[in-house]
């Protein structure tokens, strides 16, 4: 199968015209990554649309951090990095190559071009990004469940084990969260008046 052929089984592109498949094609580069290779690291700049050719990825938030976590497993006709044609932004995740897999990337496509010929792409990635902010409130309703028992005294949240924990704790435990301590001026004139300056 040439790279028109394949390019045309991926969903973002599957409606477009042959001969626009062929020039998207020419503007693409191959790359081969061993499993265990970092392809897209998070928060670097890069503006790169991927797809797999053949293997498997995974996207992973705060890799080879403590909070690091999965999100998703990716295989052949999938494509990733597709948001930073559209924001220029920083990387959100990272990528590694879960097998060793084939990849092509395409780093010079026109999008806004394409869009105005072809407005099939522009509704890909609104399905796209439907579905990222469905599994985001998802994960959100996941963390946060519909109510929380709190303490009325200590702030501290009832688990469904009803065990009680600190809410630093809870939110650390459910999401992705990490907090750093401070002193809020209110507690600050309260609790340690002699030290209190008023700013």
């Amino acid at each position: 199968m040439n790279d028109v052929e394949f390019l045309s089984g991926v969903s973002i592109f599957s409606l477009m015209k042959k001969g626009d498949l062929s020039r998207i094609a020419g503007l693409t580069r191959r790359h081969f990554f061993r499993k265990g290779d970092v392809i897209i690291k998070e928060g670097e700049r890069d503006g790169r649309l991927f797809i797999i050719v053949s293997g498997e990825v995974e996207v992973i938030k705060g890799l080879g951090s403590q909070s690091q976590r999965h999100l998703q497993t990716l295989g052949s006709q999938s494509y990733f990095g597709e948001m930073a044609l559209i924001d220029n932004l920083v990387r959100s995740a990272s990528v590694i190559a879960a097998k060793d897999t084939e990849i092509l990337s395409l780093d010079r496509w026109n999008l806004r071009q394409d869009i105005e010929k072809y407005p099939s792409v522009a509704v890909e990635l609104l399905q796209m990004l439907s579905r990222r902010i469905r599994a985001i409130e998802e994960n959100l309703v996941k963390v946060l469940g519909g109510f929380l028992p709190i303490c009325a005294n200590c702030k501290k949240i009832r688990e469904s084990d009803d065990k009680w924990v600190p809410i630093e704790e809870y939110i650390t435990e459910h999401s992705e969260a990490e907090f750093s301590h401070g002193i809020c001026p209110e507690c600050a004139k309260k609790f340690y008046p002699e030290f209190y300056k008023g700013k």
